[in-house]
């Protein structure tokens, strides 16, 4: 296919190239956000398929299940295939699962089915964030790479509406076109140069860079990329023990681990899997269903103008702060309110607006920082000789806290009888997480990716500019 029509439109082919892969986020978000819609009537005496609350917790967490092999899988294709073929061989597996769904009759093959779209996001979570990271001009890599944490948002809102008036076999149906129109559109994109360098085609290398920068003068640029893949790969074969032994890897695992955690245990994905039923059980005027639906929209809204207007502008490591402490204050009210409504039901009454105030607020303070931290910082930190095996045990890690993070909520519920001990534990992470983001996590706004290297392997002019940055 000819893109030469594309040249002199500046980053215009960045935007479509991330657009058309972000489809594939679209799907994931429809399946981590499934359960809230139709676990409750899964769960229901009426319900044609009958589920118990710890086979609906199982069903909930498959695809956080489901991403490890994924992730691993996609670790060895990217590199071997490429990122693009890597993220494009997903879209007809989810359309499949999707159908398959359909037509089930069974929570455990429902629970199945939602365990291989949840590896197709594993492997989605490894190559897309490298492609992005790879295509993106500094400037711009921000906004960019946020863009995925917001189709993410997009694809849960879009299941919780049409969840709320059509039965499973609908919905799926209707589900199955997202991954055709993916594959349909990242199809025509170029691949990342990046990985032509690797695989030393640097005609085709600097073919994807004019496309993806809208010019034919890209000669400064080929050779920047070239010096740096050339930098990263002059060393042995990169092995998984290289991000534990090599000093600047080290940190930046260290830099993901404490976004990573703080993302997950300030309680997201308990209130993206059981949204609709903690309204329920906060006993709020408003219909659950209703609930959810402002929840994920104003979740839409708050993400849509932080990756827009906010992340190039103010930097990722002011908005992690911010964020990680407001999650902390709202997750802290909403645990003060099921406390209340359980200790001082009249009192509680009195409050009723406080459930969807604190989950709104909270979503809100999430989407300007924690729920793009980890996937901006997995496209930034790492070098293209480990750069695949990071994301894929960083993926495989991320998944493992967000499951351990939502048996534990279910767990606790089924255990003390109430929300408010898994909330209050939830608020306590989140401090504790801001304490160390503030202390290891730097900023990294309109570095390059060879200059973010720089700064972790200890270069003490890389660290000088990074901390004016911080200072400004």
């Amino acid at each position: 296919m000819q893109f030469g029509i594309f040249y002199n439109k500046g980053n215009l082919f960045q935007y479509l190239a991330t657009l058309a892969g972000a489809f594939s986020i679209i799907s994931s978000g429809i399946n981590l956000g499934w359960t809230s819609p139709y676990l409750p009537k899964l769960q229901s005496n009426a319900s044609h398929i009958p589920t118990t609350s710890d086979e609906g917790s199982w069903c909930a967490v498959a695809p956080l299940l489901g991403a490890p092999p994924g992730a691993i899988l996609a670790a060895i294709l990217a590199d071997k295939i490429g990122r693009k073929i890597t993220t494009l061989l997903c879209s007809p597996v989810v359309f499949l699962c999707c159908i398959g769904i359909a037509f089930a009759d069974s929570i455990w093959v429902i629970t199945t089915y939602r365990f291989i779209i949840g590896a197709c996001e594993g492997a989605l979570y490894t190559a897309l964030p490298m492609y992005v990271g790879e295509i993106s001009d500094p400037s711009i890599r921000g906004l960019l790479t946020s863009t995925i944490a917001m189709a993410g948002i997009i694809g849960t809102l879009f299941i919780n509406i049409i969840g709320s008036c059509t039965d499973i076999f609908t919905s799926s149906l209707i589900s199955a076109l997202i991954p055709l129109m993916h594959f349909s559109a990242f199809v025509m994109m170029p691949e990342s140069p990046y990985y032509y360098i690797k695989k030393h085609n640097y005609k085709e290398a600097k073919r994807s860079l004019e496309i993806l920068r809208g010019t034919s003068n890209v000669s400064g640029e080929m050779d920047s990329l070239c010096k740096a893949v050339t930098r990263q790969e002059q060393t042995k074969k990169a092995g998984i023990l290289d991000l534990f032994t090599e000093s600047s890897n080290r940190k930046a695992v260290c830099i993901f681990v404490i976004i990573c955690c703080t993302n997950k245990f300030s309680g997201k994905n308990p209130c993206m899997f059981y949204t609709e039923s903690i309204f329920d059980k906060a006993g709020s005027s408003i219909d659950p269903s209703v609930s959810v639906i402002i929840y994920s929209s104003v979740e839409l809204i708050a993400v849509a103008l932080s990756t827009i207007f906010i992340v190039d502008r103010f930097g990722k490591r002011k908005l992690l702060i911010t964020s990680a402490c407001g999650c902390g204050v709202s997750v802290f009210f909403l645990a003060l309110h099921f406390y209340l409504n359980e200790i001082f039901p009249r009192f509680a009454e009195t409050f009723y607006w406080l459930p969807i105030t604190a989950l709104v607020c909270y979503n809100i303070l999430f989407s300007i920082g924690l729920a793009f931290g980890p996937v901006t910082v997995l496209s930034e930190l790492f070098p293209t000789t480990v750069k695949a095996k990071a994301l894929c045990l960083a993926d495989t890690f991320s998944v493992l806290m967000g499951t351990v993070c939502s048996k534990f909520f279910q767990i606790s519920i089924d255990e003390f009888g109430s929300m408010y001990v898994p909330f209050f534990c939830f608020s306590v992470c989140c401090f504790i997480g801001l304490i160390f983001i503030i202390k290891f996590v730097p900023e990294t706004k309109g570095k390059t990716l060879e200059e973010i290297q720089q700064y972790l392997i200890g270069d003490n002019n890389a660290r000088s500019n990074f901390n004016q940055i911080e200072m400004h």
